[in-house]
């Protein structure tokens, strides 16, 4: 049996995490290991901005197959040109969106009302591994304030504040995180983090 986890190793996790160390990632992860993104109310996919629109990079809900597909670009939302500033959908599940759309290798714009609705990204470790990589190239700086850390055998609760900046004396971005890290008892490796709401992100809803 492996020894269990203590604080320090959820301190070197998560400071590795955000570096970019995605060796000391991997050791600590098992081979079927999944993160949880923290669940959200949005449209069911993952965007990036680029040149003016919003690049369509995953579809998270399989039903949206019929709308959307991944190079997809949306223009606008509910009459508002999306811009690289202003791209957060807030609202309750069933809020009725409406979306200006080409889609890939098409110059038509088309016109798609859909409903938000509760969605979740799951990675793999091959796919987690990469953000780690992207993490530590996109950023810096950056500095982890851990708050609070419950374990018992099988999980870990991990609460902690996270600030950084991509450029030197650039703007400084910042967030909360509330993660359940799930421990498999016979390797002593994480095999699972299930992100949590916080207080703002139920907050930002109703903005």
């Amino acid at each position: 049996m492996a020894l269990p986890l203590k604080d320090d190793d959820v301190l070197e996790f998560i400071e590795a995490r955000y570096a970019g160390d995605d060796s000391t990632v991997y050791s600590m992860i098992s081979e079927d290991f999944r993160y949880h993104h923290t669940p959200a109310i949005g449209l069911g996919i993952e965007t990036n901005y680029i040149n003016g629109a919003l690049l369509v990079t995953h579809i998270l809900n399989d039903s949206l197959q019929e709308f959307f597909k991944v190079g997809d670009r949306i223009h606008e939302i509910n009459g508002k040109t999306v811009s690289q500033k202003d791209i957060n959908l807030f609202g309750a599940i069933g809020d009725q969106q409406t979306l200006i759309v080409t889609q890939k290798g098409d110059s038509i714009f088309q016109t798609i009302t859909l409903p938000l609705i509760p969605s979740q990204y799951i990675q793999n470790d091959s796919l987690y591994l990469i953000d780690v990589i992207n993490y530590g190239e996109n950023w810096y700086d950056y500095d982890v304030n851990i708050l609070d850390v419950v374990l018992n055998k099988e999980k870990i609760a991990v609460h902690y504040y996270w600030e950084g900046s991509k450029v030197k004396d650039g703007p400084v971005f910042h967030f909360y995180a509330m993660e359940i890290l799930y421990i498999d008892r016979k390797t002593d490796l994480i095999e699972k983090i299930e992100g949590l709401w916080t207080e703002k992100q139920f907050r930002d809803q109703f903005k």
